[in-house]
């Protein structure tokens, strides 16, 4: 039986990994698009309005809940999906779905804080939606194609009966990326809930 042998330390096939990125970013793009156009629609006095309204009053007063527990949820769940997904035969379909959730809800919230508070949305929403998506976003797309190459072998190995690309779905190597991606989401965590608590953003508001 014949194995692709991959170049040392090296534990994703190239291609596979090229491909899991390919639609990780198309996603993203999709929901980003998506996000914008919708966005558009919001106008005074809807329900979307009343909910943003309400987001931006307290992005911008500083009223926002610091506590670390909330703060790391809202960076690092759409992280966490896609490494449960990465133990499921699904997690080759769904993690591009993540990410384009996550595409769709960044662009959704600048824009509809930009609509509703003009200027004053573009300052909230790049010093607080744009300071945790700049270093989160990244760790994203690696923790989500290190997750499609872990579910892809999944579906090569359990359901097309092939032998595996590399040394398996599961290796040493990826428990340890996925430790330093959390490592990471937990430091941009501390570093935006002791921001907030210090009351230095979200910005405050114009009189």
């Amino acid at each position: 039986m014949n194995k692709r042998k991959l170049s040392p330390g090296l534990t994703r096939e190239p291609r596979l990994a090229l491909s899991a990125f390919a639609l990780c970013a198309a996603g993203f793009l999709l929901g980003v698009l998506l996000g914008v156009l919708l966005s558009g629609g919001i106008t005074e006095g809807d329900p979307a309005s009343e909910i943003f309204s309400g987001y931006g009053e307290t992005l911008l007063s500083g009223a926002g809940d610091g506590r670390f527990l909330s703060v790391f949820l809202s960076v690092a769940w759409y992280h966490l999906l896609a490494i449960l997904l990465s133990f499921t035969m699904l997690g080759v379909a769904l993690i591009p779905a993540v990410a384009a959730v996550r595409g769709f809800t960044l662009s959704f919230t600048l824009a509809a804080l930009v609509r509703l508070y003009a200027a004053q949305g573009i300052a909230a929403g790049m010093v607080l939606v744009g300071f945790t998506a700049l270093l989160s976003v990244p760790i994203l797309f690696l923790v989500s194609v290190d997750a499609m190459c872990a579910s892809g072998e999944l579906v090569r190995v359990g359901l097309f009966r092939q032998p595996p690309a590399g040394p398996g779905a599961y290796t040493a190597d990826l428990f340890m990326r996925f430790f330093l991606a959390a490592i990471l989401l937990l430091l941009i965590s501390a570093g935006e809930s002791a921001l907030m608590e210090a009351g230095i953003f979200p910005l405050p508001v114009a009189s």
